[in-house]
């Protein structure tokens, strides 16, 4: 069984219009293109264990061989290697396919899905975040987004989740990870630990909202702490971009990614328009995956985001193109040539021109002509 399927046309055009969108912000804010390869070795995708073996589209029987079911991975060896002279911070941007598969009880269902992102690599400051959401912002801001979007940035970080979990290192430390995340409230009720600690996690597992706000209420628990005041410095300077942009922060101190990919700052950028919830793109820091393949940089940094471009597609205005489509047709077969020329006119004036390269003398067949191209007027080549 599987999702990948013929895209329409007019699909095709939207997916090309966004990434073109996309592509002109990231080049503002200075990033070069890359493109990484579909056909990575399964050593290169799992990277550091980052990927479930299970999860990948293998093309040989072996899976030696895998389609990539993320980009992030293979760009961040690239720069260890093809880019491991070019200076730092290395700021790179990719578009493509990306696979991956589910198993479900009978059946394993394979999905083809186009993304867009960003990679900072080996950037020496505080906080690169500040960046990259920006210029996640920016790239949102730049399409042309349905009215009633609601857009939320929902922030955590896996440093939260260590400060949450740190006392239970040795009595259920997994058992109590895995009920976080999964907002599993019976499981942490069975769980071996003080009724005041379930309570408190219980509560946790309830604990969104303004960032500054979250942040007082883990120091009430957790006492004042280095993590919990970088973030504070974090979010004050991300609120002020983020009320720029009319996109509501959140902070969510149990959210933790699906991939093991992120340590550290994890986001997630999600439209609401009151009946639907649809996650627009994910990322985060992923320090630990540049320290396995550099070892050798001097900043063990990097973060970035992708979006979902099938899920942005559907989020879109359809456009009112004020360009005319013109069908150039002539009546005698010695025009053809003239019927040419015209079409070049017509282009550099910036119109759409199609030149119906047989000769046409009825009218009524020339109007359904016009209409079978989509074209809105038609001119006569005399």
């Amino acid at each position: 069984m599987t999702d990948i399927k013929e895209i329409k046309l007019v699909d095709v055009k939207n997916n090309s219009n966004i990434i073109n969108n996309l592509n002109s912000i990231y080049k503002l804010w200075g990033y070069e293109e890359v493109s990484p390869s579909f056909i990575n070795t399964l050593e290169t995708i799992k990277g550091r264990g980052v990927i479930d073996e299970n999860q990948v589209v293998g093309i040989v029987s072996n899976n030696s061989l895998c389609l990539r079911p993320e980009m992030t991975t293979s760009i961040v060896k690239l720069s260890s290697t093809r880019l491991i002279n070019k200076k730092r911070p290395i700021r790179l941007f990719t578009n493509g396919m990306v696979f991956d598969k589910k198993h479900n009880k009978n059946s394993i269902k394979l999905q083809e899905k186009l993304q867009s992102g960003i990679e900072l690599i080996g950037y020496d400051t505080k906080c690169p975040e500040i960046e990259v959401i920006n210029i996640l912002f920016d790239a949102i801001d730049n399409i042309n987004l349905k009215d009633g979007c609601n857009l939320s940035l929902l922030v955590s970080t896996t440093k939260i989740m260590d400060l949450i979990l740190n006392k239970y290192k040795n009595n259920n430390f997994e058992e109590i990870k895995k009920s976080l995340v999964d907002f599993d409230q019976d499981n942490l009720s069975k769980l071996g630990i003080e009724e005041d600690d379930k309570y408190i996690l219980k509560d946790l597992l309830f604990t969104r909202g303004e960032p500054i706000v979250i942040l007082k209420k883990l120091k009430t628990i957790y006492g004042t702490s280095k993590t919990l005041d970088d973030l504070n410095f974090l979010f004050e300077t991300l609120s002020k971009i983020s009320n720029r942009y009319g996109v509501k922060l959140q902070l969510d101190p149990t959210f933790q990614p699906h991939l093991n990919l992120y340590e550290g700052i994890v986001f997630q950028l999600i439209g609401d328009n009151g009946k639907n919830k649809s996650v627009i793109a994910k990322g985060g820091r992923y320090d630990e995956l540049v320290r396995f393949y550099s070892p050798n940089e001097k900043i063990f940094n990097g973060i970035g985001f992708t979006i979902s471009v099938d899920i942005l597609r559907n989020l879109i205005k359809e456009e009112n193109s004020d360009k005319k489509k013109i069908l150039l047709m002539f009546k005698d077969a010695y025009l053809l040539e003239k019927g040419l020329n015209e079409q070049k006119v017509q282009q550099k004036r910036g119109n759409i021109a199609v030149l119906h390269l047989n000769p046409c003398d009825d009218l009524t067949k020339a109007n359904q002509i016009m209409k079978e191209n989509n074209c809105n007027e038609i001119l006569w080549v005399k």
